[in-house]
């Protein structure tokens, strides 16, 4: 077996196929679709996405004890928009409640990735929400309660950035090892060294 085809048997296994897979080819499931769409494509363009490079350690956050959904997004859509360089804060909370509507971003696994695109950036951003007990209410296929949650914003002109972030943020966290050590690492600066070493 290449190299390629055990990147791609992976992928499979942190998405729970054969079922998921199954509903990503009869439409049911868009999301998982679009995700295996970045892997592939990512692959055979045979590059790999930087995730701290979009990411700062004043993006990352440890939440404690259990946590709803919509407070932990609209916590990390404050603080994105903090910045005043990724969108307006109604911007931002529009496009990632509105896309959660259309269908949940848990995508198993424990992981999440809310996502919306803006007019007029000139870069991508990642912010990052650490809750070691987890988000009961996040509707994951899995069904599985939510630990981390990348928020992930980009320029609206290009959906480039986008699926290589989605397609990154899979290869690194797919076997649960990394997952594990930001879960245990308790501290922002040792969450972002941890991932940053991992790439």
């Amino acid at each position: 077996m290449s190299s390629t085809e055990r990147v791609k048997y992976d992928k499979n296994t942190f998405f729970h196929l054969p079922e998921q897979k199954k509903k990503a080819e009869n439409g049911k499931n868009r999301y998982i679709a679009e995700w295996m769409m970045a892997t592939n494509e990512t692959n055979a363009a045979n590059t790999v996405q930087s995730l701290t490079s979009l990411m700062s350690v004043s993006r990352i956050f440890y939440f404690r004890g259990k946590q709803k959904k919509d407070d932990v997004l609209k916590a990390l859509i404050k603080a994105i928009a903090s910045e005043e360089k990724f969108g307006t804060e109604d911007d931002l909370e529009w496009g990632i409640m509105h896309r959660e509507e259309l269908m949940s971003t848990g995508i198993g696994k424990n992981i999440a990735t809310p996502h919306t695109s803006v007019n007029g950036l000139e870069s991508s951003c990642i912010a990052l929400a650490i809750c070691p007990e987890g988000i009961q209410d996040y509707q994951s296929p899995d069904a599985l309660p939510v630990k981390l949650v990348f928020m992930i914003v980009t320029p609206k002109e290009n959906a480039a950035p986008q699926l290589k972030i989605l397609a990154a943020i899979g290869n690194l966290f797919y076997d649960g090892r990394l997952k594990a050590a930001c879960l245990a690492s308790g501290d922002p600066e040792r969450c972002f060294t941890i991932i940053q070493r991992a790439e």
